[in-house]
């Protein structure tokens, strides 16, 4: 059984077989991340397409923005399947662990958000999901109803990816219980499973380029030259990284005190999503404060390629730029 929660749901078709996911917001050197997946005979879902497309997919930022955008896209013929999901990468988006919209957000975020309340398939924890309103209108028109695909589904990004997570062989090898750090720049949501069904999720104010920022301050050098020193083994930073880190773990041990409390699940494995510039030593620093073992997870790996599919030469490298597109898409092909 896999966890879906959109920002939007998809229109019901319970023939649906084929989707297409797409990433916006993003901002990839390489383009835009578009993959296409089908079910195949056996009933198996398989990726068929992936490819950075040279599309303009940076988000608006204003309703102005929104209103001045040149039109629809028009995907290659190997995108060509009936239905796209859209997953929207932005540090507006929103997603909490809230039984309602009163809650979560804001009476300022009630006015200027696209939003909506989910619980997940089989489980009971609340969340609410939104994104400005003029994001999801753009988004919304990104693809024309009079071509194939046509948009049916807007989701955060966040979401996507926890989707890509639930259908990965990392999960798969789980006995259902888990932790999954998902690390962003300014920020990391905490995500506990049990019984494959989340139970916990908690956003805290430390990600990846808080520990680049500390150690430009400790060493007096710039993001590059940091980012560097953290896939090399020239230096060690881990005496500047850990006093960053020590409070996000500290959460994390709490979260699985809590499920432990309120579920009786020992949580024995964590993973972090996405392989980033010094993620060994964020997996240093879990084990010192801790005891457990931090693995990347990237959810591509693994998942089934279906023969001929029309994928880059160097999948196995970029792979992970196209998880929030997979998770989407596979949010949409699970619902239906």
């Amino acid at each position: 059984m896999t966890t879906q929660a959109k920002q939007e749901k998809p229109r019901a078709n319970k023939t649906l077989t084929d989707v297409v996911g797409v990433e916006v917001g993003a901002n990839l050197p390489l383009g835009t991340p578009v993959v296409r997946i089908r079910r195949a005979s056996d009933g198996s879902v398989e990726l068929t397409a992936a490819g950075f497309l040279s599309l303009l997919s940076a988000l608006p930022e204003s309703v102005e923005d929104a209103a001045d955008g040149d039109g629809t896209w028009i995907l290659p013929k190997v995108y060509g399947a009936s239905s796209a999901a859209i997953a929207i990468t932005s540090e507006s988006a929103i997603l909490r662990q809230a039984s309602s919209l009163q809650d979560a957000l804001s009476e300022n975020e009630k006015k200027e958000c696209r939003a909506g309340t989910y619980t997940l398939a089989g489980g009971d924890l609340g969340l609410v999901a939104g994104i400005p309103e003029y994001i999801g209108a753009w988004a919304a028109t990104l693809l024309p109803e009079s071509r194939k695909p046509t948009a049916c589904s807007l989701q955060v990004s966040q979401l996507a990816w926890i989707n890509a997570f639930l259908v990965s062989e990392d999960f798969a090898s789980t006995n259902g219980t888990a932790l999954l750090l998902l690390v962003d720049r300014r920020s990391t949501a905490i995500i506990v499973f049990n019984a494959r069904q989340m139970i916990l999720y908690r956003e805290y104010s430390v990600g990846s380029d808080d520990v680049i920022d500390a150690l430009g301050r400790d060493m007096n050098l710039d993001q590059a030259t940091i980012e560097t020193i953290l896939e090399d083994d020239l230096v060690d930073p881990t005496s500047a990284i850990e006093p960053v880190l020590a409070p996000l773990f500290r959460q994390a041990e709490l979260s699985t005190d809590y499920a432990h409390r309120k579920n009786q699940c020992f949580v024995e494995r964590f993973f972090v999503a996405h392989d980033f510039p010094g993620t060994r030593y964020w997996a240093q620093v879990f084990k010192s404060k801790t005891g457990g073992t931090l693995v990347p997870c990237n959810p591509l790996n693994g998942f089934r390629v279906a023969e001929g599919a029309k994928i880059p030469a160097d999948f196995d490298h970029v792979s992970q730029y196209f998880v929030s597109a997979m998770g989407a898409a596979v949010a949409v092909l699970e619902d239906a």
